[in-house]
């Protein structure tokens, strides 16, 4: 073969190569869940991008009469099936978002994302930031200051689902005008269920003592295999001594939520 045949059908080689990695990339790619797909089509969200620690993240507000309801995203897609730190911590399945929708109790609603959830990703989006850094005192006081601004100093429930109950409930330790906190699924103790699923543990901030004690509401999934029942019953035991625990029938820790909320949101 010529020299020139030669860079011809180099050229045209490295050409096919880069097509084909371009592609591999692309299917590689997360695709990013768009919340729109998960929203009731003309609901009355208002959405709002918010700074947390300097950290973009998503809220949507809804309006209503009575006393106003913020549900807390739980941590979402942080690792990956393989246990690696995963490129977009979205939620696949975010039942904290599909408990804020089935709400059928009429009162006002916020839905709070946790950090570069449902966002475009900033430079400080990084894998700490969903994966080790999501329980620090610093994430739970940008959460306090923000629900202090939100609500004004007027009653609120919070709800949480999953790792963001571990949120919800630290922060009615600090703000007195938390009437209530409801716990779906919730985490309130991550290194206990960590050290069940044998996975390293991560830093977790101590809550601050309570200077009233904080009513709380466990709803426990009947066949959650993330944090079991009895898991449940031993981190409730270790809270306030009025909090309730009640068991959801056909649940498991993503699915049967939105079924049952409807309901069970008229009941707090």
């Amino acid at each position: 073969m010529k020299p020139k045949q030669f860079r011809h059908f180099f050229v045209i080689g490295l050409r096919g190569l880069c097509v084909a990695l371009c592609g591999l990339l692309a299917a590689c790619t997360p695709q990013l869940p768009r919340i729109e797909a998960h929203l009731t089509p003309n609901s009355l969200w208002q959405p709002t991008p918010i700074q947390l620690l300097g950290l973009p993240a998503l809220q949507l507000q809804r309006p209503g009469t009575g006393r106003l309801r913020v549900y807390i995203e739980g941590d979402g897609d942080a690792f990956t099936l393989r246990g690696l730190p995963s490129q977009n911590p979205t939620p696949r399945t975010p039942v904290g978002l599909e408990l804020a929708e089935a709400d059928a109790a009429g009162a006002p609603v916020v839905y709070l994302g946790r950090p570069c959830q449902w966002v475009s990703l900033t430079a400080a989006c990084t894998p700490t930031v969903w994966t080790t850094q999501r329980f620090t005192p610093e994430i739970l006081r940008a959460y306090s200051q923000h629900i202090a601004a939100l609500t004004q100093g007027h009653p609120a429930i919070l709800i949480g689902f999953s790792g963001g109950a571990w949120l919800a409930y630290g922060m009615a330790q600090n703000l007195p005008n938390i009437a209530r906190v409801i716990s779906v699924a919730g985490n309130l103790d991550p290194n206990l269920i960590n050290r069940h699923h044998r996975v390293p543990e991560l830093p977790v901030a101590p809550w601050p003592t309570p200077a009233r004690p904080v009513p709380l509401l466990m709803y426990v999934a009947e066949a959650d295999r993330v944090i079991p029942a009895p898991l449940s019953r031993a981190m409730l035991a270790a809270q306030t001594s009025g909090s309730i625990i009640q068991t959801i029938p056909n649940t498991t820790h993503v699915t049967g939520w939105a079924q049952a909320w409807p309901t069970l949101s008229r009941g707090f």
